[in-house]
């Protein structure tokens, strides 16, 4: 039990005694828990009866907390303290003055917000055939990423090889080898519109591509961010940098450059996603280059998941001798962190 303090002075209510947080509504209504967390003009709010609850801030008039919070307002500041009712439409802010600080409900942007932190997930999958087949293909792949209120972060990488022996000959030969890094930085001038800058280097040995380097820059919009649905859309430009083998050939353009990124959480277990990125030179009508990728990922346990998708890469341009398209199927484990 705790006796809430009370600060007549700058006009608190007395809330007698209290145990745990409490919640006080406009409609003269209470509750008491625990106050988790406020984001997005929603309090997270653990009900000492109901259980976990999600409270608009708007039909609340004031609440008090039994343990110190963090506390982000609107202008930038941080307050590390524990929260007691006070007027409607008000907090008192206990900051080890004599008096405490009244704080509007309306200054509160958030209450212990998330921590930044990386998440991602790094996958494998293989094949091993022996007898009158032999082949081996292994496929690896790794994601990142970083949100913060102002920025994120996104990064990837992969790696594909496959080798398979000629039954007549015996020899065994490499007909897939190919790696790619990517990276991209966004910042959010608004809550949704944001500015990036990316970055890819690819290989791929069997399409005599010995280099590519893609740098590209331009403005996104996030249509949708939640826990279970994001969706957003690019348009920039990029500066194509290629460099061909078997024949030699080097090739520098400028390009355009659109995208989106779609993800959608079935349920805690299943998750599907598609990603889309075409990149038409901006010199020559009949050059263009397609990144596309679709999926599925099934979680087994809390780190471990099946991940089954398909990618496209299209150049529209290859080089002598080589096939427009290649198009693979994935299935493999990942590591969720």
């Amino acid at each position: 039990m705790r006796i809430a303090w009370v600060a007549v002075a700058v006009g608190c209510l007395s809330v007698g005694m209290v145990s745990g947080d409490e919640v006080l509504f406009k409609s003269g209504d209470r509750l008491t828990g625990t106050v988790q967390a406020v984001a997005g003009g929603k309090m997270t709010f653990n009900s000492a009866v109901a259980g976990p609850m999600t409270l608009n801030m708007a039909d609340i008039k004031t609440f008090s907390t039994d343990m110190p919070v963090e506390i982000a307002l609107a202008d930038g500041a941080v307050l590390q303290q524990k929260v007691g009712a006070c007027a409607d439409g008000q907090v008192a802010v206990l900051t080890g003055a004599e008096q405490p600080r009244t704080v509007a409900l309306a200054d509160i942007a958030k209450i212990n917000p998330e921590k930044v932190k990386w998440t991602g997930v790094v996958s494998a999958g293989a094949t091993f055939v022996r007898g009158n087949t032999k082949s081996d293909t292994v496929a690896l792949g790794a994601e990142a990423a970083r949100r913060s209120e102002n920025d994120r972060v996104t990064l990837g990488a992969g790696y594909y090889s496959a080798k398979q022996r000629d039954n007549t000959t015996r020899d065994s030969s490499t007909i897939e080898d190919n790696w790619f890094l990517k990276g991209q930085y966004d910042y959010f001038f608004t809550a949704k519109f944001y500015g990036y800058g990316n970055l890819k280097y690819e290989k791929d040995r069997i399409a005599n591509l010995d280099m590519r380097v893609t740098p590209g820059a331009g403005v996104g919009y996030q249509w949708i961010e939640r826990a279970d649905l994001n969706f957003s859309t690019e348009a920039g430009l990029a500066y194509i940098c290629e460099k061909y083998t078997d024949p030699d050939d080097t090739r520098e353009y400028m390009a355009g450059r659109l995208a989106y990124h779609l993800d959608k959480s079935f349920n805690d277990h299943v998750k599907a996603f598609h990603n889309l990125e075409y990149l038409p030179s901006l010199e020559r009508m009949d050059t263009c280059l397609v990144n596309t990728d679709v999926g599925l990922r099934a979680a087994m346990t809390a780190r471990l998941s099946l991940e089954a998708k398909s990618q496209m890469a299209y150049n529209s341009q290859p080089s002598e001798g080589r096939d427009k398209k290649d198009l693979r199927y994935i299935l493999g484990v990942g590591w969720n962190f």
